[in-house]
């Protein structure tokens, strides 16, 4: 009965969520066509064989092959270690164009083919778990174009995105694409920089085209949270701008924000700052230089993109400035450097919690901790942090007339510096964060933040690997048994309550 009017009584509020990287070996399957998400293309030394050893490939602008050089062949790899992401099934293979394609599985992977034609390859696949599927064409005598790898099914579908991933979204707000642009030390400068909507693959360092990513909330209906690159000149915002007016719709909300962390020194976002504000001549030193053009930027790229997506003011725009949840300091310089506050809406943090406990140098007994002893102090992290940072994050945005929401969040437990590669502490934390307590934890975190007065809050993320470089996502892979997904099933409580 406690419980139950507790419940009651706390607030609730909008919860998103971050997407995985598009990559080979995401642990997501978002196409129904798997070579949108194909590794670009390698080229090999066919005779003697020598992997990526070939001459350059010859391309079209959308990357598909149009001839081979002498003892060249290339080859892609759809999916690395795929296996439980992707389905042992029928796979059908489709292209256009008229040369020797030829599907390999590797590792502990096999595969019959079932029937082949120019231009079809139907084939049995078991997918392996520590391998590779690829593509290999080792002869053209026309280009080889418009492949595609249809997931069981969905042979010639005219599907997107695949079912069982629309419905992993269905639980939430928004979705901050901030990976799936490739936000972090993103090389785009031009519109026609970043991966064309057409091209082979949207598994590029230039992102995947913001066209999905509108397609992907049009289709869910969620709200869009998108990331403009750092380096990414006036023109690009505008086109994005207009993008978003043109093809998403409008009942749908856009959180806009500059760039990701651009705080955070590990990032070339930063750096990137850094060297313009100093050049501007906005502070003596360097990183405080770095925050002040971060603001400075953010707020012309809001009004560049409002320019063209909000002309009328009719639009949900929420212009989004970010820092850090532990220096509400540096937050309060972000904000009011030349009033930036006066031209946003919100401003958002990442209140992670169990970061510290990867520092070896300031908790070096971390690695002899028992789980529950590690998820007890993760409960009280959490504590600590909404009702010191989170309180006071929130009393600074709300004297500004901000929204405080968190672009990131959840558990962060993951080495630091040399302890990345202790392998007790990962193990440790794996186990950790496949605990049926991280469930409680999860519910614990949302709950407090709320309680403090945050708005939307997004978690990091939907999906993803454990492992050294940490353990992040809500679940392993995409169809994770939802029973063995505890972070999920603490969100889950959360917003069923």
């Amino acid at each position: 009965m406690l419980l139950a009017a507790l419940l009651a009584l706390a607030p609730q509020g909008p919860v998103g969520v971050n997407l995985e990287t598009v990559t080979d070996w995401h642990q997501q399957t978002p196409f129904v066509d798997a070579f949108k998400s194909s590794r670009e293309w390698v080229s090999h030394q066919a005779s003697p064989f020598s992997w990526g050893t070939g001459p350059a490939v010859i391309t079209d602008e959308y990357g598909w092959p149009q001839s081979l050089q002498s003892n060249q062949w290339v080859e892609s790899i759809i999916f690395a270690d795929g296996s439980p992401n992707y389905p042992d099934g029928i796979y059908n293979i489709r292209y256009d164009g008229i040369g020797t394609v030829e599907p390999i599985a590797g590792g502990n992977g096999s595969l019959t083919i079932l029937q082949q034609s120019q231009g079809h390859i139907k084939i049995n696949l078991q997918v392996p778990s520590d391998g590779l599927f690829t593509i290999r064409i080792t002869d053209i005598v026309q280009p080889i174009e418009n492949i595609r790898v249809y997931l069981p099914g969905f042979d010639n579908s005219s599907r997107i995105f695949h079912p069982n991933f629309l419905r992993s979204l269905d639980p939430f707000d928004t979705i901050r694409f901030m990976n799936w642009g490739r936000t972090n030390d993103s090389p785009v400068i031009n519109w026609y920089d970043a991966t064309n909507f057409y091209n082979y693959t949207q598994a590029t360092e230039r992102g995947v085209h913001p066209l999905y990513m509108i397609d992907l909330c049009n289709k869910t209906r969620k709200n869009m949270w998108i990331c403009v690159p750092h380096m990414a000149d006036d023109l690009y915002v505008q086109y994005l701008g207009l993008l978003c007016r043109i093809a998403l719709d409008p009942d749908l909300t856009v959180y806009l924000e500059y760039s990701n962390e651009v705080w955070n020194s590990q990032f070339q976002q930063a750096q990137y700052a850094q060297t313009q504000g100093l050049a501007l001549g906005l502070h003596p030193q360097s990183w405080h230089a770095g925050w002040l053009y971060y603001s400075q930027r953010s707020v012309e790229v809001f009004n560049l993109f409002s320019s063209l997506y909000n002309q009328l003011g009719t639009r949900n725009l929420v212009r989004v400035l970010a820092g850090q949840s532990v220096n509400p300091w540096v937050n309060k310089q972000i904000m009011d450097w030349q009033n930036a506050y006066q031209s946003a809406d919100a401003f958002a943090v990442a209140p992670y919690f169990g970061g510290g406990f990867g520092n070896l140098n300031n908790v070096p007994l971390a690695p002899t901790f028992s789980i529950p002893y590690l998820l007890t102090l993760c409960q009280a992290n959490i504590v600590n942090n909404h009702h010191v940072y989170t309180r006071q994050n929130k009393s600074e945005t709300n004297q500004r007339g901000l929204q405080l929401l968190a672009y990131e969040g959840g558990q962060h437990l993951v080495g630091v510096g040399a302890a990345q590669s202790n392998q007790t502490l990962t193990n440790l934390f794996v186990a950790a964060n496949r605990d049926p307590g991280m469930r409680q934890l999860y519910y614990s975190d949302l709950d407090e933040w709320f309680d403090e007065g945050g708005d939307l809050f997004m978690l990091y993320r939907l999906t993803g690997d454990y492992g050294q470089y940490g353990s992040f996502g809500l679940f392993e892979w995409q169809m994770q048994p939802r029973s063995t997904a505890h972070k999920w099933l603490g969100v889950m409580d959360y917003l069923g309550r």
